[in-house]
């Protein structure tokens, strides 16, 4: 069947991307696993303001559609928008489609190079000395609590206070970034944007700040991105408006959120699996292992997506041409024919670097080293002082299709 021939809706049971009611509590696990059995490449009917699309639940499928830039393109949406976003304002639709998410090859190296030296390796080494410094200042700051709102406290802090000095943003507004990441991620959420008219204001002003950053970088350039995106040239000639603002507001919000995201999801769930929690305690080495595991079984992006450009199979069903595909981190990361009882968290897991949460293929996340490096650091510091932290309540999720962002997750901190 292809979403052409497709004159009836097949069931998709209680799952639609569409709702972020059905993310609500975070990965519908239970939903995923039914439909990798039933339907792993499963039509969705789409909306009044959408077109059907396909959506992926198996591990194999993802990563191929990843990697396959012949047959899949991202120039058309990185990402499948809630109805509600759809009726954000056109500038910003604009910006959303010079992220480099929505970019294809060669364009796509070319903006990605100007930037990338700062998360090589080499460019890290001295990023290590100021996240080292930001954890302990962090520690002594909790020092004497009893407890803390974990997101707001501490998961977000140190990712914040990285991107700020990578970017080159002045430190007194560095909670205004955190204000704004929420904006990039909360236009479904209605404590965020009570209406369409504030989610577009509240993302407007980004751009704003952003573009007087730029505009001070280009007079005064430092090292700093701002400074690389303000004065970068891309086949000789610079970046327009759109671009620098896209790319400013690309870099800020993914350099920050998934990594807090991440700390978030790593304390919901050693709070789950205490054995696992014992094991890193007793061998602080296992933790570098057990972040991939971390990021593997909390996966923070709920999905990304691609178009085809020609027809094509995917696990044998044919795709047509200008179709859109949906692929599901988390359901990839759960699949059991590549991750043994995949619900389970096991801090040594042999093959959880496997998982797909960066991406695959030329799209792989740009600061997937920073995000493991604080994971780390973080982790270790945290599980060193609190290593009997007790949750007082589950999570609270950011209405979102598109990412698991915690609203709140308030601990004990001395259980």
């Amino acid at each position: 069947m292809t979403l052409a021939e497709a004159d009836t809706t097949p069931a998709t049971g209680d799952f639609n991307l569409l709702d972020t009611a059905c993310f609500a509590a975070g990965h519908p696990h239970e939903a995923y696993d039914r439909l990798r059995r039933e339907q792993p490449v499963l039509f969705h009917p789409g909306s009044a303001r959408q077109p059907p699309f396909w959506v992926l639940t198996r591990y194999e499928d993802i990563r191929a559609v990843s990697l396959d830039s012949v047959n899949f393109t991202s120039s058309r949406g990185f990402r499948i928008s809630t109805d509600n976003r759809m009726a954000m304002a056109p500038e910003i639709g604009q910006a959303l489609a010079r992220f480099m998410l929505a970019m294809d090859q060669p364009e796509h190296d070319a903006y990605r190079a100007l930037v990338s030296p700062a998360f090589m390796p080499s460019g890290l080494k001295t990023v290590e000395v100021r996240v080292r410094a930001s954890v302990a200042a962090l520690m002594d700051r909790l020092e004497g609590a009893d407890s803390a709102e974990f997101v707001t406290e501490i998961g977000a802090i140190v990712p914040i206070k990285t991107i700020c000095a990578l970017m080159g943003i002045p430190a007194e507004d560095e909670w205004r970034i955190f204000d704004f990441t929420n904006a990039v991620f909360g236009t479904d959420d209605p404590d965020y944007a009570p209406t369409m008219e504030e989610a577009n204001r509240r993302y407007l002003d980004i751009f704003d700040y952003g573009w007087q950053l730029l505009e001070a970088r280009r007079r005064d350039p430092q090292d700093d991105l701002i400074s690389r995106i303000a004065n970068g040239r891309i086949d000789g000639e610079p970046l327009g408006e759109i671009e620098q603002k896209s790319f400013f507001s690309n870099m800020l919000a993914a350099g920050n959120e998934t990594t807090r995201s991440s700390l978030s999801g790593a304390i919901w769930a050693l709070s789950l699996f205490r054995d696992e929690r014992r094991r890193l305690i007793a061998d602080p080495a296992l933790i570098p292992g057990a972040v991939n595991e971390i990021l593997r079984w909390f996966s923070p992006v709920f999905q990304m997506a691609r178009t085809a450009r020609q027809d094509v199979e995917i696990g044998g069903t044919p795709v047509r041409a200008g179709e859109r595909v949906a692929m599901l981190y988390g359901a990839g990361n759960h699949d059991p024919a590549i991750f043994d009882d995949p619900h389970r968290l096991d801090v040594t897991r042999a093959n959880a670097s496997r998982h797909l949460t960066f991406g695959y293929g030329f799209h792989h996340c740009l600061g997937s080293r920073l995000a493991i490096l604080q994971l780390r650091l973080i982790l270790e510091a945290f599980l060193a002082r609190y290593p009997d932290y007790e949750l007082l309540y589950s999570p609270r999720y950011i209405a979102s299709n598109f990412v698991g962002a915690m609203k709140e997750l308030p601990i004990s901190l001395h259980g």
